[in-house]
């Protein structure tokens, strides 16, 4: 079986992409500060050093922000895969139960992961310092939910959890068929039996009883699902009996349309009761805000004051001491500032305005430095 054929569905992973960019933007910013302070005020062939080492650093950046965002997790018939450019892991399903743990707020459970400080976390983690698991949460969700792997639990954080619940309950079933084809499928190839020299005629035309059908039991997210398609029927009955007047008639007379669809609904098989479409939301664009935008103050501000000094012939000589403070001093009030912004903004939005006058303050007094 293929993996096109054997894929059930794709489930859409919770994402904050600040979040996720933080430690990419450093390594990117940290890398671009390295390479120009490399070519502009270090002397060759120190500077090519600086140079090539700035951009390994902004590559390393870059390949890592690539990683974080173009995960993905795909659920097939008998395991989940979890995909990444350049890279991915197939964790297997194994029988057991489909849990919901509860890791933000009251009574939350305790997730250690080397990423947690981040706010993401992917690759393996300890639950409750009692087990080892494995994750997939790149934001950081209230609750996730735990399915039994060959590998360990897989700890999933959706932005649907109802997407992977239905999934997992489709690959359930996909199991179920396979399995009860392959039982009743016949050999590929049989030897033909030896006749009986001599047979009573009661045998000759006895047949053999075929296998009583095993009972069906269903899993966990199939009870789940029939639970909540029967309170979505209850409630239909009960939004149906509450109607006005002019429509209460054929809603709650005996054996009426609405008590016959209840009971349709409430006596079908789970297979057999239909799901509501989900609406697919419209992606939106929206303008930067004013607090998102304020962290590049520094960096413009920075940039002007180069650029300002370099037409004006302000700038001292990159081979001299002097130089070297100079391109250090505008690296670290610029784009320094604008990281130390980026992860205030992130971590702690209060002290954003803080970095991003500091970042100001040190702009100026080397402008004013430089031209007078």
């Amino acid at each position: 079986m293929t993996d096109a054929a054997a894929r059930i569905a794709r489930v859409r992973l919770a994402r904050s992409v600040p979040r996720l960019l933080v430690l990419p933007g450093i390594l990117l910013l940290a890398g671009a500060g390295v390479a120009t302070f490399g070519a502009l005020a270090s002397p060759m062939p120190a500077g090519w050093i600086l140079v090539a080492a700035g951009a390994v650093v902004a590559l390393v950046g870059l390949g890592w922000a690539t990683r974080l965002l173009s995960v993905r997790l795909e659920v097939e018939e008998a395991a989940i895969r979890v995909r990444w450019i350049g890279g991915g892991h197939r964790y297997v399903l194994s029988p057991g139960a489909v849990t919901r743990v509860r890791l933000r707020g009251e009574d939350a459970s305790r997730l250690r992961t080397r990423t947690r400080l981040l706010g993401w976390d992917l690759g393996r983690g300890r639950l409750r310092d009692e087990e080892d698991v494995h994750v997939v949460r790149l934001a950081p969700t209230p609750t996730a939910i735990l399915v039994p792997t060959r590998d360990g639990r897989l700890a999933i954080a959706a932005a649907e959890e109802s997407e992977l619940l239905d999934a997992l309950a489709q690959a359930a079933r996909a199991r179920q068929r396979t399995a009860a084809e392959a039982a009743v499928a016949p050999p590929a190839e049989t030897e033909p039996e030896p006749e009986p020299m001599e047979a009573p005629p009661e045998a000759a035309v006895q047949q053999p009883l075929p296998p009583e059908p095993e009972p069906r039991f269903m899993t966990g997210i199939e009870r789940a699902l029939y639970e909540r398609r029967l309170a979505e029927a209850l409630e239909a009955a009960t939004a149906a009996a509450m109607a006005p007047a002019d429509a209460a008639p054929a809603a709650v007379q005996p054996g009426g349309p609405a008590a016959v669809t209840a009971a349709a609904v409430a006596a079908a098989p789970p297979d057999a009761v239909p799901t509501r479409r989900r609406s697919v939301p419209r992606p939106s664009i929206r303008r930067p805000s004013a607090a998102t935008a304020i962290v590049l103050l520094p960096l413009l501000a920075a940039g002007a004051v180069w650029g300002v000094a370099l037409t004006g012939d302000r700038l001292p000589a990159a081979e001299t001491d002097l130089g070297r403070l100079t391109s250090l001093a505008l690296v670290l009030a610029g784009p320094a500032s604008a990281v130390g912004a980026i992860v205030a903004r992130v971590w702690w939005p209060r002290l954003t305005g803080a970095v991003v006058v500091a970042g100001l303050a040190a702009t100026i007094l080397v402008g004013r430095a430089l031209l007078g």
